[in-house]
């Protein structure tokens, strides 16, 4: 009895934990499917998961038919002026082309980075191991590209702001009948003769 018992405590901690890891992992991901993010401030007002409309927005193009979009978002903020903010993310298996366009063309202006960073409030989906990628990054906007070392998957990530608005339009201009002076303001009367 008494070994069953040193062999049971074991048991039901390793099924604890299996039950409590299990939790957590259903907590990462919503019932459809959907990886959820813990949200710094508010959520967005507009989730994108068309996977070829955030390529298309991303990197103003179509893809290829040889471009596999493994995992595409796009996140919203906006208010009743318009979009304030947004962010999306790209897990690709990119073809030659678009490798070549985006990495050895350079076609977004991008710098090298010395060392590769994580990106946070991302997608659970958008993990890689920083030694396994190489980055280039926009050094005047939120663009980053993580392209594998070892393969051809493609990690891409921006986000941005709105529209700022513009001054607002100045109020017609009321043009006034002039103050009377020395000179009248209206023409002298015209006599016939």
């Amino acid at each position: 009895m008494k070994n069953s018992v040193f062999v049971l405590i074991p048991v039901l901690a390793i099924l604890g934990w299996l039950g409590w890891h299990g939790t957590a992992s259903k907590n990462a991901v919503t019932g459809n499917g959907a990886p959820t993010i813990i949200w710094q401030g508010e959520p967005p007002t507009r989730t994108v998961t068309d996977a070829e409309e955030v390529f298309k927005r991303a990197f103003w193009r179509r893809p290829s038919v040889e471009d596999e979009i493994l995992h595409a978002e796009r996140h919203e903020w906006s208010c009743a002026e318009g979009l304030v903010r947004w962010q999306w993310f790209l897990v690709v298996k990119a073809s030659p082309g678009l490798l070549k366009d985006l990495r050895d063309d350079n076609s977004f202006g991008l710098v090298p980075t010395a060392a590769v960073s994580a990106v946070s409030t991302a997608p659970v989906w958008f993990a890689f191991k920083p030694a396994e990628v190489s980055e280039m990054q926009s050094p005047d906007s939120g663009l980053r590209l993580m392209f594998g070392k070892n393969d051809n998957t493609l990690y891409a990530t921006a986000s941005g702001h709105g529209f700022t608005k513009g001054e607002p339009e100045p109020p017609p201009s009321i043009q006034e009948a002039p103050v009377p002076g020395r000179i009248p303001t209206t023409s002298p009367p015209k006599t016939e003769s």
